[in-house]
Protein backbone atom coordinates (compact mmCIF):
# COMPACT_ATOMS: atom_id res chain seq x y z
CA UNK A 1 0.00 0.00 0.00
CA UNK A 2 1.51 3.18 -0.95
CA UNK A 3 2.02 6.24 1.83
CA UNK A 4 -1.15 8.63 0.23
CA UNK A 5 -3.75 8.00 3.28
CA UNK A 6 -6.44 10.40 0.75
CA UNK A 7 -8.57 7.47 -0.39
CA UNK A 8 -8.62 6.04 3.89
CA UNK A 9 -9.73 9.80 4.59
CA UNK A 10 -12.25 9.41 1.68
CA UNK A 11 -13.82 6.44 3.03
CA UNK A 12 -14.34 8.05 6.55
CA UNK A 13 -15.49 11.36 5.45
CA UNK A 14 -18.18 9.21 3.02
CA UNK A 15 -19.31 7.95 6.09
CA UNK A 16 -20.22 11.08 7.82
CA UNK A 17 -22.08 12.28 4.60
CA UNK A 18 -24.21 9.49 4.61
CA UNK A 19 -25.23 10.43 8.41
CA UNK A 20 -25.34 14.34 7.46
CA UNK A 21 -27.57 13.68 4.52
CA UNK A 22 -28.81 10.25 4.74
CA UNK A 23 -30.40 8.86 1.45
CA UNK A 24 -32.92 6.25 1.40
CA UNK A 25 -32.18 2.88 3.19
CA UNK A 26 -29.58 0.57 0.50
CA UNK A 27 -31.58 -2.71 1.28
CA UNK A 28 -29.48 -3.95 -1.81
CA UNK A 29 -26.00 -3.85 0.30
CA UNK A 30 -27.50 -5.69 3.23
CA UNK A 31 -26.28 -8.95 4.55
CA UNK A 32 -28.56 -11.94 3.45
CA UNK A 33 -28.90 -15.27 3.45
CA UNK A 34 -27.65 -17.30 0.26
CA UNK A 35 -27.16 -20.78 -0.94
CA UNK A 36 -24.54 -22.91 -1.29
CA UNK A 37 -21.42 -23.45 -4.00
CA UNK A 38 -20.14 -19.60 -3.19
CA UNK A 39 -16.60 -18.20 -3.06
CA UNK A 40 -16.05 -18.47 0.59
CA UNK A 41 -13.71 -15.75 2.32
CA UNK A 42 -12.86 -16.27 6.04
CA UNK A 43 -13.23 -12.66 8.25
CA UNK A 44 -11.88 -12.35 11.73
CA UNK A 45 -13.00 -10.06 14.31
CA UNK A 46 -10.50 -8.63 16.59
CA UNK A 47 -10.44 -5.79 19.30
CA UNK A 48 -10.16 -5.30 22.99
CA UNK A 49 -12.74 -6.79 25.54
CA UNK A 50 -15.80 -4.54 25.52
CA UNK A 51 -14.96 -2.93 22.38
CA UNK A 52 -18.04 -4.10 20.59
CA UNK A 53 -17.23 -6.90 17.92
CA UNK A 54 -19.91 -9.12 18.70
CA UNK A 55 -22.48 -6.70 18.32
CA UNK A 56 -20.94 -5.96 14.91
CA UNK A 57 -21.42 -9.69 13.97
CA UNK A 58 -24.37 -9.62 14.63
CA UNK A 59 -25.69 -6.86 13.56
CA UNK A 60 -24.14 -7.94 9.95
CA UNK A 61 -25.28 -11.15 10.55
CA UNK A 62 -28.84 -10.17 11.29
CA UNK A 63 -28.96 -7.13 9.05
CA UNK A 64 -29.63 -4.51 11.25
CA UNK A 65 -29.26 -2.53 14.42
CA UNK A 66 -30.65 -2.91 17.75
CA UNK A 67 -31.99 -0.44 19.48
CA UNK A 68 -32.12 -0.21 23.11
CA UNK A 69 -31.24 -3.56 25.75
CA UNK A 70 -28.27 -4.58 27.37
CA UNK A 71 -24.62 -4.87 25.32
CA UNK A 72 -23.89 -8.49 24.38
CA UNK A 73 -21.83 -10.24 27.48
CA UNK A 74 -19.14 -11.78 26.06
CA UNK A 75 -17.94 -12.58 23.03
CA UNK A 76 -19.46 -15.92 20.56
CA UNK A 77 -17.52 -19.38 21.00
CA UNK A 78 -14.17 -19.48 19.68
CA UNK A 79 -14.91 -21.75 16.68
CA UNK A 80 -15.72 -20.54 13.06
CA UNK A 81 -18.96 -19.81 12.44
CA UNK A 82 -20.62 -20.15 8.66
CA UNK A 83 -22.76 -17.30 7.83
CA UNK A 84 -24.02 -17.45 3.62
CA UNK A 85 -24.37 -13.83 2.61
CA UNK A 86 -25.09 -11.28 0.18
CA UNK A 87 -23.78 -8.19 -0.54
CA UNK A 88 -25.21 -7.20 -3.61
CA UNK A 89 -24.22 -8.87 -6.50
CA UNK A 90 -21.65 -9.95 -4.90
CA UNK A 91 -22.19 -13.45 -3.27
CA UNK A 92 -20.05 -15.16 -0.88
CA UNK A 93 -19.78 -17.77 1.63
CA UNK A 94 -18.21 -15.98 5.09
CA UNK A 95 -16.31 -18.11 7.92
CA UNK A 96 -16.27 -15.64 10.84
CA UNK A 97 -15.19 -15.50 13.83
CA UNK A 98 -14.92 -13.68 16.72
CA UNK A 99 -12.06 -13.63 18.93
CA UNK A 100 -13.07 -13.90 22.42
CA UNK A 101 -12.87 -10.34 24.57
CA UNK A 102 -12.91 -11.56 28.24
CA UNK A 103 -10.24 -14.56 28.62
CA UNK A 104 -7.18 -14.31 27.73
CA UNK A 105 -6.12 -17.82 26.98
CA UNK A 106 -9.41 -17.98 25.00
CA UNK A 107 -8.45 -14.91 23.43
CA UNK A 108 -4.27 -16.33 22.19
CA UNK A 109 -6.05 -19.77 21.43
CA UNK A 110 -8.68 -18.41 19.17
CA UNK A 111 -5.75 -15.81 17.12
CA UNK A 112 -3.52 -18.79 17.21
CA UNK A 113 -6.24 -20.73 14.99
CA UNK A 114 -6.73 -17.54 12.75
CA UNK A 115 -3.02 -16.04 11.99
CA UNK A 116 -0.34 -19.36 12.54
CA UNK A 117 2.22 -20.37 9.93
CA UNK A 118 -0.31 -22.57 7.85
CA UNK A 119 -3.56 -20.30 8.53
CA UNK A 120 -5.03 -17.00 7.62
CA UNK A 121 -8.14 -15.17 7.52
CA UNK A 122 -8.75 -13.19 3.84
CA UNK A 123 -9.68 -10.14 5.56
CA UNK A 124 -9.55 -8.97 9.34
CA UNK A 125 -12.30 -6.20 11.07
CA UNK A 126 -10.34 -5.03 13.86
CA UNK A 127 -13.21 -3.24 16.09
CA UNK A 128 -11.70 -0.11 18.11
CA UNK A 129 -14.14 2.43 20.42
CA UNK A 130 -12.08 5.19 21.14
CA UNK A 131 -11.52 4.23 24.67
CA UNK A 132 -15.35 3.76 25.16
CA UNK A 133 -14.91 -0.26 26.41
CA UNK A 134 -17.57 -1.76 28.57
CA UNK A 135 -15.98 -3.55 31.77
CA UNK A 136 -18.32 -6.09 32.61
CA UNK A 137 -17.38 -7.61 36.00
CA UNK A 138 -16.68 -5.45 39.55
CA UNK A 139 -12.48 -6.82 39.84
CA UNK A 140 -11.91 -5.54 36.53
CA UNK A 141 -13.93 -2.12 37.15
CA UNK A 142 -11.83 -1.48 40.46
CA UNK A 143 -8.27 -2.25 38.17
CA UNK A 144 -9.18 0.36 35.46
CA UNK A 145 -10.43 2.83 38.62
CA UNK A 146 -7.39 2.36 40.43
CA UNK A 147 -4.90 3.16 37.61
CA UNK A 148 -7.29 5.96 36.04
CA UNK A 149 -7.63 7.96 39.18
CA UNK A 150 -5.37 10.88 39.62
CA UNK A 151 -3.28 11.94 42.81
CA UNK A 152 -6.46 13.47 44.34
CA UNK A 153 -8.41 10.35 44.18
CA UNK A 154 -10.62 12.11 41.15
CA UNK A 155 -11.68 9.95 38.65
CA UNK A 156 -12.82 11.44 35.07
CA UNK A 157 -14.23 9.84 31.83
CA UNK A 158 -10.66 11.39 29.66
CA UNK A 159 -9.01 9.63 32.39
CA UNK A 160 -10.48 6.30 31.59
CA UNK A 161 -10.58 6.52 27.78
CA UNK A 162 -6.57 7.61 28.44
CA UNK A 163 -6.29 3.92 30.34
CA UNK A 164 -8.78 2.16 27.80
CA UNK A 165 -6.31 3.48 24.70
CA UNK A 166 -3.48 2.55 26.13
CA UNK A 167 -4.99 -1.29 26.10
CA UNK A 168 -5.98 -0.94 22.61
CA UNK A 169 -3.01 0.29 21.14
CA UNK A 170 -0.56 -1.99 22.82
CA UNK A 171 -3.34 -4.84 21.52
CA UNK A 172 -3.07 -3.79 17.99
CA UNK A 173 0.43 -3.73 18.15
CA UNK A 174 0.57 -7.29 19.00
CA UNK A 175 -1.86 -7.87 16.33
CA UNK A 176 0.38 -5.91 13.88
CA UNK A 177 3.20 -8.32 15.10
CA UNK A 178 1.82 -10.99 14.28
CA UNK A 179 0.70 -10.26 10.79
CA UNK A 180 3.99 -9.12 10.28
CA UNK A 181 5.74 -12.47 11.15
CA UNK A 182 3.35 -15.13 9.86
CA UNK A 183 3.87 -16.16 6.41
CA UNK A 184 0.82 -17.32 5.83
CA UNK A 185 -0.50 -13.88 6.59
CA UNK A 186 2.03 -12.72 3.78
CA UNK A 187 0.37 -15.15 1.24
CA UNK A 188 -3.48 -14.70 2.33
CA UNK A 189 -4.13 -11.40 3.80
CA UNK A 190 -5.54 -8.94 1.76
CA UNK A 191 -7.68 -6.32 3.66
CA UNK A 192 -8.23 -4.62 7.15
CA UNK A 193 -11.28 -2.70 8.32
CA UNK A 194 -10.48 -0.42 11.59
CA UNK A 195 -13.85 -0.40 12.54
CA UNK A 196 -14.35 2.40 14.90
CA UNK A 197 -17.42 1.30 17.25
CA UNK A 198 -19.67 2.73 19.15
CA UNK A 199 -19.15 6.23 17.34
CA UNK A 200 -23.08 7.25 18.14
CA UNK A 201 -21.47 7.46 22.03
CA UNK A 202 -18.97 10.43 20.52
CA UNK A 203 -20.01 11.82 17.36
CA UNK A 204 -19.72 15.58 18.42
CA UNK A 205 -16.13 14.62 18.73
CA UNK A 206 -16.06 12.25 15.86
CA UNK A 207 -13.51 14.45 13.68
CA UNK A 208 -11.01 13.75 16.91
CA UNK A 209 -11.47 10.04 16.50
CA UNK A 210 -10.72 10.57 12.93
CA UNK A 211 -7.33 12.31 13.83
CA UNK A 212 -6.37 9.40 15.90
CA UNK A 213 -7.41 6.28 14.13
CA UNK A 214 -6.48 7.65 10.45
CA UNK A 215 -2.94 8.30 9.47
CA UNK A 216 -1.85 12.20 8.94
CA UNK A 217 -2.32 15.45 10.43
CA UNK A 218 -3.18 15.23 14.50
CA UNK A 219 -4.65 18.35 15.09
CA UNK A 220 -5.84 17.39 18.93
CA UNK A 221 -2.01 15.96 19.39
CA UNK A 222 1.70 17.87 21.15
CA UNK A 223 3.14 19.05 18.63
CA UNK A 224 0.17 18.83 16.37
CA UNK A 225 1.57 18.01 13.49
CA UNK A 226 2.42 14.29 15.41
CA UNK A 227 0.34 11.04 14.74
CA UNK A 228 -0.99 8.95 16.93
CA UNK A 229 0.23 5.64 18.50
CA UNK A 230 -2.15 4.01 16.72
CA UNK A 231 -2.10 5.73 13.47
CA UNK A 232 2.00 5.09 13.54
CA UNK A 233 0.80 1.20 14.19
CA UNK A 234 -1.34 1.58 11.13
CA UNK A 235 0.73 2.93 8.88
CA UNK A 236 3.44 0.47 9.60
CA UNK A 237 1.39 -2.15 9.09
CA UNK A 238 0.50 -0.89 5.68
CA UNK A 239 4.03 -0.07 4.71
CA UNK A 240 4.87 -3.89 5.33
CA UNK A 241 2.45 -5.92 3.73
CA UNK A 242 0.60 -5.67 0.88
CA UNK A 243 -2.90 -4.99 1.65
CA UNK A 244 -5.45 -2.72 1.44
CA UNK A 245 -7.12 -0.66 4.52
CA UNK A 246 -9.88 1.24 5.35
CA UNK A 247 -11.05 2.79 8.63
CA UNK A 248 -15.11 3.59 8.70
CA UNK A 249 -16.83 4.95 11.98
CA UNK A 250 -19.86 2.28 12.46
CA UNK A 251 -22.73 1.81 15.45
CA UNK A 252 -24.16 -1.31 16.11
CA UNK A 253 -26.59 -0.65 18.49
CA UNK A 254 -28.30 2.44 20.34
CA UNK A 255 -26.62 2.22 24.08
CA UNK A 256 -26.22 4.23 26.73
CA UNK A 257 -22.24 4.01 28.02
CA UNK A 258 -20.97 3.88 31.75
CA UNK A 259 -17.91 4.41 31.90
CA UNK A 260 -17.39 3.88 35.61
CA UNK A 261 -20.78 3.20 37.68
CA UNK A 262 -19.57 6.79 39.80
CA UNK A 263 -20.09 8.86 36.97
CA UNK A 264 -23.17 9.71 34.22
CA UNK A 265 -23.81 7.51 31.49
CA UNK A 266 -23.17 9.07 27.80
CA UNK A 267 -26.07 9.01 25.43
CA UNK A 268 -26.14 7.87 21.77
CA UNK A 269 -26.11 11.04 19.56
CA UNK A 270 -28.08 9.80 16.58
CA UNK A 271 -30.97 7.88 15.98
CA UNK A 272 -31.72 4.87 14.25
CA UNK A 273 -31.24 6.18 10.75
CA UNK A 274 -27.97 8.00 11.59
CA UNK A 275 -26.63 4.33 12.78
CA UNK A 276 -28.28 2.65 9.92
CA UNK A 277 -26.21 5.00 7.62
CA UNK A 278 -23.08 4.08 9.36
CA UNK A 279 -23.83 0.57 8.79
CA UNK A 280 -25.09 0.42 5.13
CA UNK A 281 -22.01 2.29 4.76
CA UNK A 282 -19.69 -0.61 6.13
CA UNK A 283 -21.35 -3.01 4.03
CA UNK A 284 -20.33 -0.84 1.12
CA UNK A 285 -16.95 -0.92 2.46
CA UNK A 286 -16.85 -4.60 3.03
CA UNK A 287 -18.17 -4.86 -0.33
CA UNK A 288 -15.39 -3.22 -1.82
CA UNK A 289 -12.74 -4.68 -0.08
CA UNK A 290 -13.86 -8.06 -1.19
Amino acid sequence: MSDNWDDVQAGWDAAIRAVDAPAGRSSHVRAGKAGPGLVRHTIAFTGEPGAGKTMLFQALSEGGVRLGGQETRKSLVPELGHSNLVLGSLRIRVSALVVPGQVAQERDRAMTSILSEHTSPTGIIHVVCWGHNKVWNRPNQNVMERAARDSSGALTPEAIRAWHLEKELADFETLCERINETRAAQRSLRWMIVAVSKADLFWDRIDDARDYYVPGFDAAAHPPTAESGFSTALRDLADHNDIRIAVVPISSQLLRHSFSDSLRPRLSQLDSTGVGALLDHFYRTLKELM
